[in-house]
């Protein structure tokens, strides 16, 4: 009643003339929102008036009901016309989250991409409203009249901030309306991959815009969104960005990759990319009860990666031993590397024929130029001139490894073997020269001959381990590799107990030759260790035999025997076989490691930028990548057709097939309906699990 009696005395006229007439803009403005309010009691008041004098006549009820309407209609007016006249832009409007202002705004033609002073559109100004509901039907509001959905100030999007307050409804509509992800380094991947937002991230992969070279765009500081998922242990959204695509191998400027990150700080590394290669096994209907089976390598080797080896390569540095052992037997792998083994192997083959042309030829070499040979000098120098070019070219490609992989290439001993022996050649068919003077004299300096022999020694041992390479051999080189290790462990456990027998046997025995230095003395105790005594030489009572301590002599001898001869040399071998059991068990995995560490190393060497330069013939650069790249995608419709070409082995086809069935929807329904198609002994299935 207050408001009304105010009104009828014409307060509310009194404030809009003060209003029309004021001076300055700031008085119009003060005074306008007290005009607002007494015109909005005024008109209300007479509203409240007519309602009772409607009570009051007698009429029927449709004229009521029509008056009633034309109250109503009026009263939103007059709430309408408050609320515009209360927010003096459209970008106060949707700031203060008013959509019945905004809307009357947008209906009188206001400019919906207008810009403030700060140069916010009212389509960016919508992230200032907290109410979803409201931030959403704002959202629709403006595109519906034209906003631009791109619009930028600040490195700010709507999009981008719609995906900040995860309004998922909103994304969706910006999306159709033509929005896509900001220009600057961390996009709004890269904000779903940190925060989490499964259903948002949904929205823009399944986006036709949203591409492979998207989802793995670097921020500034080199993360991809899958650093930022892995980092906040995010499976799903890391998951859903690895099925579009995503690059396990994309390193940050720390040199983290994706791969690293994984199995640092997901929970059951092994168990989560297992999953994933899981997914990669699928099939699809062609007819009924006539499927394909599809096999994708994409999670393996991305499309636009240069390098197919880099995931598997940095899973392998990342993995402790268990869980190495845990993937790298996946039949997805398993059938990824027999693949790649086959395109990559003829480098392998070539490189191989050339060391092999290498040790041959230097041995040939050396043994006529120590034994002598005459009348075969055109021989000698064609054997001196295909050592040095042979030496030359394996030293090129041991630089060019070292440049390739500096980190990781002096922790391999091959590596330092295959540099030294390489070198060592050289000098040797450069200095040495042949044999001349009488009675075995040579003009050839020692250290030369000391080279030699250590350079033949080890050029045919890196002969060896080339060979040990072949996937046939693989377990072997294992073995031999084991062995050696624990006898070397052995031996460095127990050296003191042979310095301690060194040691006295110089003195029992300093004069014999054998024993008359250190050096010569240890020699000859480690080869009384292999169980060659020469007891009776060495306890000969001739006169002319050399003198001995009679006592300790013989008791220290027999504590000798007893301890290196049968318990240390036991020892040895009761370690190495107990390792060799060891291996039975993990030997398939660690011969895959090492096949995947020697692909890694080839497939370097081959696509590297010094093989591919402008120099390089056209021809041999396209032969090299037909060679070396297999396709992502293989679609078999017939296991023993696809076996065949690809001289694939039953027992990894039988592996994809028990996948396939067990982890597979698809596979499952299959194999209830022609189970007699899909054989499955037990031996496959414990040894798969």
């Amino acid at each position: 009643m207050g408001a009304i009696g105010y009104t009828m005395q014409g307060g509310g006229l009194a404030e809009l003339f003060i209003t029309i007439y004021a001076a300055k803009s700031t008085e119009k403005i003060m005074s306008g929102h007290a005009y607002t309010r007494a015109v909005r009691a005024h008109m209300l008041a007479h509203r409240s008036l007519a309602k009772i004098v409607i009570k009051s006549m007698a009429l029927s009820s449709t004229m009521v009901d029509q008056l009633e309407e034309i109250l109503f209609n009026f009263d939103r007016t007059v709430i309408l016309s408050n609320d515009q006249n209360r927010h003096a832009t459209l970008h106060d409007a949707v700031r203060n989250g008013d959509i019945l202002a905004v809307r009357d705004f947008l209906k009188n033609g206001r400019d919906v991409n207008e810009t403030d002073s700060s140069g916010n559109t009212p389509l960016l100004l919508a992230v200032c409203i907290k109410q979803e509901e409201i931030y959403d039907a704002i959202v629709a509001a403006l595109i519906e009249n034209g906003a631009d959905v791109n619009a930028y100030n600040k490195g700010f999007t709507p999009l981008y901030n719609a995906v900040f307050y995860k309004r998922e409804k909103s994304v969706e509509m910006l999306l159709k309306a033509g929005a896509w992800l900001r220009p600057s380094y961390k996009n709004e991947l890269h904000l779903l991959g940190e925060s989490g937002g499964t259903k948002t991230l949904e929205l823009i992969l399944n986006d036709k815009r949203c591409t492979p070279e998207i989802i793995n765009r670097p921020d500034d500081k080199g993360r991809t969104a899958l650093h930022l998922a892995a980092q906040s242990s995010h499976k799903n959204c890391l998951r859903m960005l690895i099925e579009q695509g995503g690059d396990l191998a994309a390193t940050d400027e720390d040199n983290d990759s994706v791969a690293d990150i994984i199995f640092q700080q997901i929970v059951n590394p092994e168990i989560f990319i297992t999953e994933i290669l899981d997914d990669k096994i699928y099939m699809k209907q062609l007819e009924q009860f006539k499927f394909s089976y599809n096999i994708d390598f994409s999670v393996l080797a991305p499309k636009k990666c240069g390098r197919q080896m880099e995931v598997i390569s940095n899973m392998l540095v990342a993995a402790s031993e268990e869980e190495k052992i845990e993937v790298l037997q996946h039949p997805l792998i398993e059938l990824y590397l027999m693949l790649k083994w086959a395109r990559i192997c003829y480098f392998f083959y070539l490189w191989i024929s050339v060391y092999f042309i290498f040790a041959t030829s230097m041995g040939l070499y050396i043994m006529l130029i120590i034994h002598r040979a005459k009348n075969i000098e055109g021989f000698k120098t064609a054997l001196k001139v295909i050592v040095i070019f042979t030496a030359t070219g394996l030293l090129c490609h041991a630089v060019l490894q070292c440049i390739l992989d500096r980190r990781k290439y002096f922790q391999r001993y091959e590596m330092w073997m295959n540099l030294i022996c390489t070198c060592l050649s050289l000098t040797v068919a450069i200095t040495l020269d042949d044999y001349s003077g009488n009675a075995g004299k040579t003009d050839t300096p020692n250290w030369v001959l000391h080279i030699t022999s250590i350079s033949i020694l080890m050029a045919w041992i890196e002969l060896m381990l080339l060979i040990g390479r072949l996937p046939s051999l693989g377990y072997y080189a294992l073995m031999f590799s084991a062995v050696l290790q624990n006898v070397v462990k052995v031996l460095c456990a127990y050296v003191c107990l042979l310095i301690g027998f060194t040691l006295s046997f110089s003195v029992q025995f300093h004069n014999f030759p054998q024993f008359s230095d250190p050096w010569r003395a240890l020699v000859k105790t480690t080869v009384m260790m292999m169980g060659e005594f020469e007891y009776g030489d060495m306890f000969a009572e001739d006169e002319d035999a050399p003198k001995i301590l009679p006592a300790t002599s013989r008791f220290i001898f027999l504590i000798f025997v007893i301890l290196t001869s049968i318990v240390l040399m036991n020892l040895m071998v009761g370690v190495a076989v107990s390792d060799i059991q060891e291996l039975h068990r993990r030997g398939r995995a660690k011969k895959l490691e090492k096949q995947a560490e020697f692909l890694h190393q080839l497939e370097k060497v081959i696509s590297s930028k010094h093989l591919n330069s402008e120099y390089m013939p056209e021809i041999i650069k396209r032969l090299i990548l037909k060679r070396s790249y297999i396709h992502n995608e293989f679609e078999v419709k017939s296991c023993a057709e696809f076996q065949r070409q690809n001289k694939i082995p039953k027992r990894i086809i039988g592996k994809v097939m028990l996948t396939l069935c067990l982890f597979n929807k698809e596979g499952r329904l299959l194999m209830e309906f022609t189970e007699s198609r899909v054989h499955i002994n037990e031996n496959m299935y414990s040894e798969t699990l």
